[in-house]
């Protein structure tokens, strides 16, 4: 399967939108923003189809949740409102391109309550739940087939995120950010972060992720062992930069897609049940057509492999 998201810096830098507090999902309600969003969006999942590959369609939904709306001037009901509509737009997608050998899914993302990005208060799992509950209820109530936290840097928050979708019956998956190094934010490993999350909801989380940080700074965190089989899914950068460098140069910096897509193969090699495959920060269709090509043609000589030790 083949996801998306980071696409604010390209709405920023390409499209020329000013992002209020990094919130994209307002642009449901601009013409120019769902024709942009749509043109983004339709790159990229006809990119993965060409390759083979399904799409969880997802993303615009990262910053709207009670605090970050309130921010710019959303009500409860509005945010419950604009968040079903921000599904409907990725239904739409799934039910043009979804076929037997691309299937489509539609996911509902969150993002942490604070700023992912800088050390700070988070909450701890008992407000995590309630606050993350109302957006994962919406989500349920739109119709949505998963959660996809992401950018979730405190095991805490993201425990009692995890606990929200359990109770609302829906699956979930956390997505982490690490730092240089590969750890997150209050110093865990990633071998931690998932071992206390699994331990506090009876390894309720479909599988984890890494996303908004470039291969050359997770990669240092991927050690050995059965932890990384909870693993399911990269979503890279598409430079080595600081995130936060990152969202201040007042231009797009989208790397190399056909380097970054090696990079994501030689993952795949590495980690062969890896099922889910994406872009961050910088990345569009190109990214994500290398990445999946690159990543698709190493899982053919894997398949071709397995056969032949087994004829």
């Amino acid at each position: 399967m083949v996801c998306g998201g980071g696409f604010e810096t390209w709405l920023q830098y390409v499209d020329g939108f000013e992002l209020r507090h990094f919130c994209a999902f307002e642009l449901i309600d601009d013409k120019r923003g769902v024709a942009c969003l749509t043109d983004y969006h339709r790159k990229l999942v006809e990119a993965a189809v060409e390759n083979d590959f399904g799409v969880i369609n997802e993303g615009l939904h990262y910053r709207a949740s009670r605090d970050w709306g309130e921010l710019i001037g959303f009500s409860r009901e509005g945010l419950e409102e604009i968040n079903i509509r921000g599904i409907e737009f990725y239904k739409a997608f799934a039910r043009e391109y979804d076929s037997p050998e691309t299937p489509m899914l539609v996911g509902g993302v969150i993002g942490p309550r604070g700023d992912a990005y800088k050390i700070g208060r988070t909450p701890d799992a008992a407000e995590a739940e309630d606050y993350h509950s109302e957006q994962i209820l919406t989500f349920k109530k739109a119709g949505a087939d998963l959660v996809t936290a992401l950018t979730f840097s405190s095991v805490e928050e993201a425990t009692g995120l995890v606990r929200a979708a359990k109770a609302a019956d829906m699956p979930v998956v956390i997505s982490f950010f690490v730092a240089k190094g590969g750890k997150l934010n209050g110093g865990e490993t990633l071998e931690e972060a998932i071992a206390r999350i699994d331990v506090a909801t009876d390894n309720a989380p479909e599988y984890y992720m890494i996303n908004c940080t470039h291969p050359t700074e997770f990669e240092p965190g991927l050690t050995d062992g059965d932890w990384s089989r909870r693993l399911g899914g990269f979503m890279p950068n598409a430079v080595a930069m600081e995130t936060l460098d990152l969202c201040k140069l007042g231009h797009l910096e989208d790397g190399d897609p056909d380097e970054l897509g090696g990079q994501m193969a030689r993952l795949a090699k590495r980690f062969p049940h890896i099922n889910v495959w994406g872009g961050c920060c910088g990345t569009d269709g190109r990214h994500i057509g290398q990445i999946a090509k690159q990543v698709g043609e190493v899982r053919k000589r894997l398949a071709a492999e397995r056969m032949r030790f087994t004829n």
